[in-house]
């Protein structure tokens, strides 16, 4: 609770909630390429609706920043986090076909809104050096609750992985929708919501689209934010081709379910040492020497990867490690850097705009994944570690944190 005595209403009580969250919700996005597979869905069939999903995801971007300075961070975060997933998880505990996952799929693909608006909601009333913390909490809770998916592990092996996820996908969305009034009921809007709000009442959706677009556009000729944001694009991208990683370790590794079931334990035990034993003992650095850290740490683990032995579990639980502090390092201090590089008033619209570029970046890599996997599943990772190495370039370019101490707080007059 020390973690949590300083920080506003908002992070505080949104923290403490997450886990009702995160606990369902890591066991069903861990196992989802399984119980599809399961379902009796193809690759090819599991690709398509990534890149439906993305493609619509695309569409809700787009929009994401305009709808919270609109309606507010606090009654957005509410909305979509009903229609992406109360209302998805239920209908993923009855898929049985196509159409179903699809739909369920283009729903769940509105929290891209949430993306935007629960970002500004926990993050624009507390002070900039202690975001990274925010981040890093919340990254750690989700991560953490993978401790408990060898208990699905051992339930799935006794009763099957379709009626195990489906009892779950049923209880975690009555447990999420629960969780999301009573956020709602504890949080206030922030300061910087509430002044938006009243500019933007009566301004078009279309226009504010529009401005925060040239507000990305500008921010490309500024040196001090064009790396960060490809950093952003190029990990995210990563995060989506990683959809069959489950799938690779079963089929082609040969990992029986138990053992498959303790991989989010090892990724969940390194992340509470990192954040809870390691980080705290370390110099304190700039976020910027330590989003340049974990993207050298995660190409070790992309290597590493590709090496693990058909069958090993030594090889296997030590890649997972290498890359679970990567990417808990990078998502933790690459958004912070993110967040406190954009203006006080264009957060909004700055980081819907960014998320807008990760999305279509990331369109086509659901059926790209698909038909690379179907094709030769070594050479989707391989994919996955050129990527990684061509992130080592782009961090070439991130400035000196001593040679540019200004933050930039606003475009408008660029």
């Amino acid at each position: 609770m020390k973690l949590l005595q300083d920080l506003p209403r908002n992070p505080r009580y949104s923290i403490l909630l997450e886990p009702v969250w995160a606990i369902p919700g890591t066991i069903v996005l861990f196992y989802a390429p399984l119980y599809m597979k399961e379902a009796g869905l193809s690759d090819i069939e599991i690709g398509l609706i990534n890149s439906v999903n993305l493609y619509f995801a695309f569409i809700f971007q787009l929009f994401a920043g305009s709808i919270t300075n609109k309606l507010g961070r606090k009654r957005t975060t509410l909305i979509f986090d009903l229609v992406a997933w109360s209302i998805p998880m239920f209908i993923w505990a009855f898929s049985h076909n196509f159409w179903l996952f699809l739909i369920a799929y283009l729903l769940n693909a509105t929290s891209k809104f949430v993306t935007v608006s629960f970002n500004c909601l926990i993050i624009e009333d507390v002070e900039e050096h202690k975001r990274s913390r925010v981040f890093g909490i919340l990254n750690m809770i989700i991560t953490a609750a993978g401790v408990l998916t060898p208990i699905a592990g051992v339930v799935i092996a006794d009763f099957g992985i379709v009626p195990t996820l489906a009892s779950i996908y049923f209880v975690g969305g009555i447990l999420m929708t629960a969780m999301f009034f009573i956020r709602n009921r504890y949080t206030d809007e922030t300061e910087v919501g509430k002044e938006l709000m009243g500019m933007h009442s009566q301004t078009r959706v279309l226009h504010s689209l529009a401005s925060s677009l040239r507000l990305f556009g500008r921010s490309f000729y500024k040196r001090r934010l064009l790396p960060i944001i490809l950093i952003t694009v190029l990990s995210n991208l990563i995060l989506q081709l990683n959809f069959f990683q489950v799938i690779f370790f079963k089929e082609q590794l040969k990992f029986n379910d138990r053992v498959i079931s303790f991989i989010p334990v090892v990724t969940a035990l390194t992340v509470m040492l990192l954040y809870l034993v390691i980080i705290p003992r370390l110099k304190q650095r700039s976020e910027e020497k330590y989003v340049g850290f974990s993207i050298i740490l995660s190409t070790i683990g992309a290597v590493l990867f590709l090496l693990i032995p058909v069958g090993n579990i030594a090889m296997l639980f030590l890649t997972l490690i290498v890359l679970a502090a990567g990417n808990f390092i990078l998502q933790t201090y690459r958004d912070s850097l993110l967040m406190n590089r954009l203006g006080t008033h264009e957060k909004a619209d700055m980081f819907s705009a960014v998320q807008t570029v990760m999305t279509l970046t990331a369109i086509p890599s659901g059926y790209l994944t698909g038909l690379l996997y179907h094709h030769h599943p070594v050479l989707l990772f391989s994919v996955i570690l050129a990527l990684y190495v061509i992130l080592m370039v782009i961090m070439l370019f991130l400035p000196d944190p001593q040679k540019h101490t200004q933050v930039i707080e606003t475009y408008k007059n660029m």
